[in-house]
């Protein structure tokens, strides 16, 4: 089992400064977000993940033992959204995510709420897809940057 040691606190680091950039633009992030980046001492992901800022999954499992880890960054409209990191089930690198976690506002929407959700949940597509662009392009390890690793391994492999 991984580590996590193969994600340092500077690339989390650089995945947060990118999310909060697409995610607020100018404007400083709310107290409550600007919180969760004190983080504890340290450089490895098991360092930053020993603090309360990231929520784990499974919940009471130690960091080491953890297949989600999620930071909740919200953006202006809806402050649920979350910096997420994913270990891949077959091989257990970790990668970056937005998690818009929004997905239950269509089960509790209203009809007469349904236009504004829809409108959320397109905002927060709209931004999960500009976080994770940039993330890739900064080289940050995201799903898409996996997948093309992998699939260049088996074509230099065949």
């Amino acid at each position: 089992m991984p580590d996590l040691s193969d994600i340092d606190r500077a690339t989390v680091e650089e995945g947060v400064r990118i999310y909060l950039e697409e995610a607020y633009g100018d404007r400083a992030p709310p107290p409550r977000v600007q919180e969760r980046l004190q983080w504890p001492e340290g450089d490895t992901l098991a360092d930053l993940v020993a603090g309360d800022a990231f929520e784990r999954t499974p919940r009471e499992a130690p960091p080491e033992a953890c297949t989600h880890l999620r930071l909740r960054l919200g953006n202006p409209r809806y402050p649920h959204m979350k910096l997420g990191l994913d270990r891949v089930p077959e091989t257990g690198d970790w990668v970056l995510t937005v998690d818009a976690h929004d997905e239950m506002l269509t089960e509790a929407a209203n009809p007469s709420e349904r236009e504004a959700v829809d409108a959320i949940i397109r905002a927060n597509a709209d931004i999960k897809g500009r976080i994770e662009r940039r993330w890739t392009r900064a080289g940050l390890p995201t799903f898409e940057q996996y997948i093309r690793r992998h699939l260049a391994d088996r074509r230099g492999g065949a």
